[in-house]
């Protein structure tokens, strides 16, 4: 063992997560690093004057936590938004949105997100008539959980759009649209899938400064909740600069791999000519140092549950002609996925329905075989509905599967309204993906859902929706292996199983205390853990 280390802590419940699940009392760190793990003899031993020691008084301590599907810079902006997550009613909503204009210059857009009309007491969307009554004067857009917004009046006149503006064209893949009253023909505020961008495109972004202050606001919030390290899908220059800026600031205290926006997620000007704007970089996934790093590219493949619009072999309840949508075109996806593999990228790609995963995995095993690279991790994420003979392969050629562990809870009753009670129960089958030897980790897509991994951990083994239905237990998996999906696993998924994820001499010295034990507590307390200290690098980062 070393002697003459920076750091070490003494009397805890340390659970390593090491191979063995083992747990020990002490650890030592040097330079950023862990360097030893065992007794409290043992680790006294190697302190000198210099020596900082924390005595953990008996707290549990556990690997910091790995979100490897986390829209973090969309999420920090949403911070500073209004928030809706929690509205169980259209009046609810209103109240939300009231507060913030109540604070606002008259012009001032008001943005939030988080509504879900299968948990409001209306069971139906707001309209821009309901927002105009509490925001007259003030452009007002409030997403869906996912791929819907509803704009109020003002927004549409700063769109430009009326009554007279057409639909989008049909022959656009996941073109949607927006609602109209039925009789007067007037929109009624909601537009859907990529429809969305003809509000999206009038809202004026956040300037750079506005981007990097964000991603301070939301490294504090994540590292609260244990966050120490996340994967962001689905980035452009901007975005990417403001990553660079928050790290040279030393701002950002997540340590974060990026991933670029590419087929199926960037917007439909961008196509043209992206191939061209990502070759340009001239890099390879894994460019970067271990605070931040270029790792892969995010695909988009098929829509969503709750909205209908994720691509089964079944059809969605009560629509029998309605199998969900392709985004992009399936014939040429695969083409898509050898262009990314062979620029040496890792993959990670949407699929919500059975058909569009079973498409994604096949495309990812054929461009292994026909160029072999083991440096890079291709998976899915969501990958709700796994199909029994997609399961072995993604086991045999370790094709990762980044499942949205908290939408089990948060989002599992809009899938009940969707495919049906029987159907949704199977959703995310996380004990079936590890029988079968698939590689899988759990993550939050934030914003879409809680980023919080304790609330992901707590659906995992208790199957539970917010409305209080009873997903299939069978599909549960233990509370070691909800650790693990948010530690060890997630650091497989980008390929840094070997630098973080447990507690192991040779890794970085990533770690969080919290206020109880979660392999005893019961399923609530377990998604109520607090953290109460988090740690990047050998420096507490948080204290509560």
């Amino acid at each position: 063992m070393p002697f003459g280390v920076d750091r070490i802590l003494l009397n805890g419940r340390i659970l390593t997560v090491d191979n063995d699940f083992s747990t020990v009392e002490a650890v030592a760190i040097q330079q950023g690093e862990i360097v030893a793990t065992g007794s409290n003899d043992e680790i006294s031993d190697l302190a000198t004057g210099r020596t900082k020691v924390d005595d953990l008084g008996g707290a549990t301590v556990l690997p910091g936590l790995l979100d490897p599907h986390n829209h973090m810079l969309s999420t920090s902006v949403g911070l500073t938004q209004v928030q809706l997550y929690d509205c169980r009613s259209i009046p609810e909503v209103l109240d939300r949105v009231a507060s913030a204009v109540a604070s606002a210059r008259p012009g001032e857009w008001i943005l939030g997100k988080g509504w879900d009309e299968a948990l409001l007491a209306e069971e139906r969307y707001p309209t821009r008539w309901e927002f105009d009554s509490v925001a007259p004067n003030n452009p007002v857009v409030m997403h869906r959980v996912w791929n819907k917004l509803v704009a109020n009046s003002a927004a549409l006149a700063a769109a430009g759009i009326t009554r007279e503006t057409p639909d989008p064209p049909a022959d656009v893949l996941y073109a949607g649209g927006f609602d109209r009253h039925p009789e007067s023909g007037e929109p009624t505020g909601l537009f859907r899938d990529r429809a969305k961008q003809m509000i999206l495109q009038a809202i004026p972004g956040p300037t750079q400064a506005k981007l990097v202050e964000a991603l301070a606001i939301g490294s504090r919030a994540y590292n609260a909740v244990g966050l120490t390290g996340i994967a962001d899908p689905g980035l452009f220059p901007e975005q990417l600069r403001a990553y660079q800026i928050a790290w040279q600031d030393q701002a950002l205290t997540v340590r974060s791999d990026l991933l670029l926006g590419s087929y199926g997620y960037a917007p439909v000007d961008m196509m043209a000519g992206l191939q061209d704007w990502i070759e340009g970089y001239g890099i390879q996934g894994g460019f970067g140092n271990e605070m931040l790093r270029l790792e892969g590219m995010k695909f988009g493949l098929d829509g969503g549950v709750g909205d209908r619009t994720g691509r089964f072999y079944e059809p969605y309840l009560d629509e029998p002609d309605n199998y969900g949508q392709w985004v992009v075109d399936p014939e040429e996806y695969p083409h898509m996925v050898r262009w990314a593999h062979d620029l040496g990228f890792s993959i990670d790609t949407h699929t919500c329905g059975t058909a569009a995963q079973d498409l994604a995995v096949q495309a990812m095993i054929a461009a292994q075989r026909a160029a072999p690279n083991p440096r890079l991790r291709h998976r899915i994420h969501h990958g709700y509905f796994p199909s029994d003979e997609i399961l072995p392969r993604m086991a045999e050629h370790q094709i990762g599967a980044l499942v949205s562990t908290p939408f089990i809870t948060n989002l599992g009753d809009s899938y009940i309204r969707s495919i049906g009670e029987e159907r949704a129960s199977r959703t995310v089958p996380m004990a079936s993906y590890l029988r079968a030897g698939v590689p899988m980790a759990s993550s939050s897509d934030s914003p879409i859902t809680d980023f919080n991994p304790f609330v992901g951990m707590y659906a995992a083994v208790a199957r539970k929706t917010l409305q209080g239905a009873q997903f299939d237990m069978s599909e549960a998996i233990s509370r070691e292996a909800a650790i693990r999906s948010y530690t060890i696993a997630g650091a497989w998924a980008t390929g840094l199983e070997h630098r973080k994820g447990s507690i192991e001499p040779g890794k970085l010295a990533d770690l969080i205390q919290v206020d109880r034990d979660p392999l005893s507590c019961t399923d609530e307390e377990l998604r109520d853990t607090v953290v109460t200290r988090t740690m990047v690098g050998g420096t507490w980062v948080y204290e509560r």
